[in-house]
């Protein structure tokens, strides 16, 4: 399994993931032609894309996918109440899901898992890739990458979904001290900093001393602020 971030923050998100030939793009927070550049960065272009699964409305996250979705016909997946918040929809390529199941593309599993922000039905993903041995020596074994950002808390069902992770992306978002001190309306900090906000990173840090350091061999901060970090 490979991934790479094509953007990250509040300017647009988009994460590509790769195992066995098969392409998905996690949130399209960034416009058709940006996206482009990106995949080409990488030598992919977008027709290379099997599937496109949004975490929620908000539009560092949805940005570019009605685009991407009409011109490249790909199919689309997001919680019912992502869909209809966002007026996706009205697309034909949009699945919907929830986290009762995972979908499966390939040699891909992508499971939701649904996390506190505001949003209208948020999500977050574990992705796991059956990745192939060779005869005896090395059977073949699963690798998860766990992509979490957009969370203003964690509760013991994020930290049991996420437990076990090879690899992680992860919000780090702001410092407490210099958001408090900054220019952002009140309103805005208290948003931030509340449970349906953003994890600080404290908060990030707190959370990974749940999990197993052995097993996450790969972590990326993600989602960070520009002016608060």
């Amino acid at each position: 399994m490979r991934f790479s971030s094509l953007g990250s923050g509040s300017r647009g998100n988009a994460l590509i993931v790769e195992s066995a030939g098969i392409y998905i793009l996690i949130d399209c927070g960034i416009t058709l032609r940006n996206l482009t550049a990106g995949l080409a960065r990488l030598d992919l272009v977008p027709g290379d894309l099997q599937a496109v699964f949004i975490t929620h409305e908000h539009g560092d996250h949805i940005k570019g996918v009605k685009a991407l979705a009409r011109k490249h016909l790909l199919p689309v997946y997001m919680t019912h109440g992502t869909a209809v918040k966002s007026g996706c929809d009205e697309l034909p390529q949009v699945t919907l899901i929830d986290s009762s199941s995972a979908v499966n593309i390939g040699s891909l599993s992508i499971q939701p898992v649904v996390v506190p922000h505001d949003a209208r039905e948020p999500c977050q993903f574990v992705i796991t890739a059956t990745v192939s041995g060779d005869k005896v020596d090395h059977p073949p074994r699963e690798k998860r990458l766990g992509v979490l950002t957009d969370l203003g808390s964690y509760t013991p069902h994020v930290i049991d979904a996420y437990n076990s992770c090879d690899a992680m992306v992860l919000e780090c978002n702001h410092d407490v001290s210099m958001l408090e001190a900054g220019s952002y309306p009140y309103s805005l900090k208290q948003r931030v900093l509340g449970d349906w906000g953003h994890l600080s990173n404290h908060q990030a840090g707190n959370l990974l001393s749940h999990f197993d350091h052995e097993k996450i061999q790969w972590l990326v901060v993600a989602h960070i602020s520009q002016q608060n970090n």
